[in-house]
């Protein structure tokens, strides 16, 4: 299983709206099990000191559960940060499952 993934941010007038895609660019289909009910997670980083976290303060179920990805097929987890400073920031997206993938970006509010 091959896994690729990729984040964007898309500053927005009072807020970001980040898209994280996960991709199987493998030859099989891919199972990725959840740990949880959140899939995906957004963090954004200042000079490398978490400022904000998507999942903080939310609870999600707590139950396994497992998806299938076709190979060439992806999927495209979102979420959006509302009211944020202006400055220069990086976005660090990760997948809540096995295996794990990670993709970040910067941006500039």
């Amino acid at each position: 299983m091959t896994l690729d993934s990729s984040v964007t941010a898309t500053p927005e007038e009072d807020r970001v709206v980040f898209e994280y895609t996960v991709e199987n660019v493998g030859d099989a289909p891919a199972e990725i099990t959840f740990r949880n009910g959140l899939s995906a997670d957004f963090a954004v980083l200042d000079d490398g000191d978490e400022i904000w976290r998507a999942s903080d303060g939310q609870m999600f179920t707590q139950a396994l559960r497992t998806e299938t990805v076709d190979a060439g097929d992806s999927e495209t987890f979102t979420e959006a940060w509302d009211d944020p400073d202006p400055g220069d920031y990086t976005v660090v997206a990760t997948l809540n499952a096995g295996p794990d993938a990670e993709a970040r970006t910067d941006f500039s509010v």
